[in-house]
């Protein structure tokens, strides 16, 4: 059995947005809000998950009501980020969640605490190495809090929870765990199994379960996040480049006016041993580009070759050879196809003529 990722757009709403999410929604929100204490007694979502969404279209998070324990109310609104992103975002969603909860045909004179809970799959803030972090509004020298203060921001950051199966402690490590390794997986865990709404999560999370359409928005919505990856590497190499071409600059600049000062050989020494490390390091971060972008491939290539072996059954090793020799653009080109495929034969031709 086969779950799709937690950590895609359309998952996390199929799985935490839908008509049968309720109970689940509630147990992840209170632990993850609320140390897992029963504060939320039961959700509203504003509007329900019923139709699948393109790649690359920006969307607005799950909006949820939120019933409180002694009668009260707050708006919750849950949303992944999968790419490193400017947190004017979520705090463009934030702001725009909180404000929008008073409206012409619904007029009500208090308004709501509102709850922004945003999962990052990428490091957020540097300078803590915190899990779940919290945000309210604050005094900046005395650090009390603002009068009302009822517009808070919490994020989860999937890349520092580093807890294995058998470490897992409270709810919320339990949920984090399923976030982040759901699409690895072939059964869930025992531990998991125990909670009933996170067993749940794994039912809606079952690839077999999505329809033509839904799988095929899911895996454009993998292969964009991917592209989108490989962007961002291409996009810090050319920086890179950039910066190294102004530094040489730079650098010759002050190697002359050394040279004029303390003499011409000691310009010249100094300039190879700080061109040496600085080599070294530029050699270091092109690596690491290079790396990354070749574990974009292996994770396309993973897709491909488990969508045609369910179609075809086990691959032979000549085909695996062929699918693993393809570029990322002939791998997108060939998840396509194979749609279309009725018989192996047509995927040997296939990679034949693309091969």
């Amino acid at each position: 059995m086969a779950f799709i990722d937690p950590r895609t757009e359309f998952a996390f709403k199929r799985i935490f947005g839908s008509a049968q999410s309720a109970d689940l929604l509630v147990s992840f929100l209170n632990a993850l809000l609320y140390d897992s204490q029963p504060v939320i007694e039961a959700t509203t979502l504003r509007d329900p998950y019923l139709t699948v969404q393109l790649p690359g279209v920006q969307h607005s998070p799950l909006t949820t009501r939120a019933q409180l324990n002694g009668n009260n109310t707050c708006v919750v609104e849950l949303q992944v980020l999968n790419l490193p992103t400017l947190g004017k975002r979520v705090l463009y969603n934030a702001a725009k969640s909180y404000g929008f909860q008073i409206s012409r045909e619904e007029v009500q004179r208090d308004v709501n605490p509102l709850l922004s809970l945003t999962v990052a799959d990428f490091t957020m803030f540097e300078q803590s190495a915190d899990v779940l972090s919290r945000f309210a509004l604050q005094e900046v020298e005395k650090g009390f809090d603002y009068p009302n203060n009822e517009l808070g921001l919490v994020f989860v950051e999937l890349p520092k929870f580093q807890k294995e199966l058998h470490q897992l402690e409270t709810l919320a490590d339990f949920w984090i765990y399923f976030l982040k390794n759901a699409e690895k997986l072939d059964t869930p865990p025992d531990p998991l199994r125990q909670v009933p709404e996170i067993r749940q999560a794994f039912e809606l999370a079952r690839e077999d379960l999505l329809n033509r359409e839904e799988f095929d928005v899911y895996q454009q919505q993998l292969f964009f996040i991917a592209d989108q990856r490989r962007s961002l590497s291409f996009g810090r190499e050319e920086g890179l480049k950039e910066g190294v071409e102004m530094g040489k600059v730079q650098g010759i600049r002050e190697g002359v006016q050394q040279g004029r000062t303390e003499g011409v050989q000691e310009g010249i020494q100094q300039g190879r041993e700080e061109g040496y490390k600085e080599g070294v390091r530029q050699g270091k971060n092109q690596g690491m580009q290079l790396g990354r972008q070749e574990g974009v491939q292996l994770g396309q290539q993973g897709i491909v070759m488990r969508l045609l072996s369910r179609r075809f059954g086990k691959l032979e090793p000549e085909v695996q050879k062929s699918i693993k020799a393809l570029s990322s653009d002939k791998l997108e080109a060939l998840a396509e196809a194979a749609w279309d495929f009725i018989t192996d034969l047509e995927l040997r031709e296939w990679l034949d003529a693309n091969g």
